[in-house]
């Protein structure tokens, strides 16, 4: 698995036609049992979550590394989906005979959700921070909750599409000439999300915690113990400087969720009594904490990618984003943009014919050359966007059986700024052959049994953090404190 991949934006476009085309309906809340106004079928919520899926497989990365973790993850997901309506003999053949699909993504970010149609995720990062299974068996359901509950179609519906409009433009690479050049190039890393999981309300958040809570009940497991994980989200927050993560900006305040989780589950007699902590952190021992290295680091300046063996400088100061489909760096005001990506072509000069005779691009220069070894091919212009009109600088490379594509987006005022950068930036792409950065390793979850009297300050000592993560995270990653003395034989999570 590469973390650089070609994302077809004809099968995102065609995506976006088709929500564009969903016309309303009445559909049933399989939650609830009510009627509610939504965009689509169910027919269509599975076309729309089939396609999104793969974007998201390429926008994210599976988490293959475990076939054992996938297999228990999906075991607890089926366990809590069998005890929802999706198993009841009253609820429509449709609905009963669609696979539901779980998967793990390849993220260090702490975050679950669904698509339509039957499509549930939870990330790495996410499974790091849950102390058992009961934990995640809540998280599931709440999942699950919005599947069941047609909360997509219920969200589109109420957005009378505007809400498409505007991400659709995001898509298209929008959000060019003006003062924030940077912003749609910035968030297409997330696009594929930001389309296909509209903001829910926050109604139906609370329905979703609630059908997380009684399918997680219903399985024999004790939801309340859900409630410490939600501390985590608001300590997460607060470490992160604002009141609530982006991906929860739509949800309850954690505090109050970690509240109303215990009351929820009081309300079952008799309760769940399975937590399996044990179990659990005998799954995610070894899984990948924070940035995955092999993926490609930044470090210096220079963005390093052990695993397709290249490097790339980028301008001092600007701002670096990297995932599986693209590597995006950014000017720190917004006024220019650069991708890196892989390019659908057979070779850099036939990457650039295909630019060149794209509708609305003006190529001013076009040409053939070579960037260290490499054979390569750059196309300069300007395209007519939704917006109004960019101005580009587009260098195709042949590397290692692949072929790259820097792209550099600006005004046409600001090219003359920033169209040096762009040619420096891609000429700098070179072969990486230095073996401390070759062999670069992710760091490891390694649980281990706390000795009497210590804390996890005194354990952290003289261990190296992962990427992107403090000592502070690896604390709420165990829903403890830095200086609290643990109970003796208590589990703990460290980076290995």
């Amino acid at each position: 698995m590469t973390p650089i991949r070609a994302v077809s934006r004809p099968a995102v476009l065609t995506l976006l036609v088709f929500i564009l085309a969903a016309c309303g309906t009445t559909n049933v809340n399989y939650v609830t049992g009510e009627e509610q106004r939504g965009a689509y079928t169910w027919a269509q919520e599975v076309q729309l979550g089939t396609e999104a899926d793969r974007q998201i497989q390429a926008q994210f990365g599976v988490y293959g590394e475990d076939a054992s973790l996938t297999a228990y993850v999906e075991r607890v997901a089926r366990d809590v989906l069998s005890t929802s309506a999706y198993t009841d003999p009253n609820t429509p053949a449709e609905i009963r005979n669609t696979p539901f699909t779980f998967r793990i993504l390849d993220s260090p970010v702490v975050n679950a959700f669904a698509l339509p149609g039957g499509y549930v995720y939870v990330t790495r990062g996410l499974l790091a921070y849950l102390e058992n299974e009961a934990q995640l068996a809540v998280v599931l359901g709440h999942e699950i909750g919005h599947v069941l509950g047609r909360h997509s179609s219920e969200q589109a519906a109420r957005a009378q599409l505007n809400q498409f409009g505007l991400l659709g433009a995001a898509v298209l690479g929008g959000v060019l000439g003006g003062g924030q050049v940077a912003e749609g190039i910035l968030n297409y890393g997330g696009t594929g999300l930001q389309l296909l999981q509209l903001k829910y309300g926050r109604g139906a958040e609370r329905e979703a915690d609630r059908a997380g809570v009684a399918y997680a009940e219903f399985a024999d497991y004790d939801a309340a113990e859900a409630a410490r994980f939600f501390v985590s989200l608001r300590r997460l927050s607060e470490q992160a400087g604002q009141s609530v993560p982006n991906f929860l900006s739509s949800h309850p305040d954690p505090d109050e969720r970690a509240q109303t989780i215990p009351q929820l589950a009081s309300q079952y007699d008799p309760r769940g009594t399975q937590v399996n902590e044990a179990g659990y952190m005998s799954q995610i021992e070894g899984i990948v904490l924070g940035e995955d290295p092999r993926q490609g680091f930044t470090e210096n300046g220079v963005f390093y990618h052990p695993e397709l063996r290249f490097l790339l400088d980028y301008p001092n100061g600007w701002q670096t984003q990297n995932s599986p489909a693209a590597f995006l760096m950014g000017e720190p005001n917004g006024q220019a943009v650069m991708q890196l990506t892989l390019a659908q072509a057979q070779s850099a000069q036939a990457a650039g014919q295909a630019l060149r005779s794209q509708q609305g691009v003006q190529a001013q220069a076009a040409g053939a050359l070579s960037i260290n070894g490499n054979s390569a091919y750059r196309v300069e212009g300007t395209a007519q966007q939704q917006n109004g009109t960019a101005a580009f600088s587009a260098t195709f490379i042949e590397y290692g059986g692949n072929v790259y594509q820097i792209l550099g987006l600006t005004s046409v005022n600001g090219f003359g700024t920033y169209g040096n950068q762009f040619r420096s930036t891609a000429g700098s792409f070179a072969r990486l052959t230095e073996s401390r950065y070759l062999n670069r390793q992710p760091s490891r979850l390694e649980v281990m049994r706390a000795p009497a009297g210590t804390t996890l300050q005194a354990l952290l000592q003289g261990r190296t953090m992962p990427l992107g993560l403090s000592d502070l995270e690896i604390a709420i990653m165990n829903q403890t404190d830095l200086t609290s003395r643990l109970p003796a034989g208590e589990s703990v999570k460290l980076p290995e």
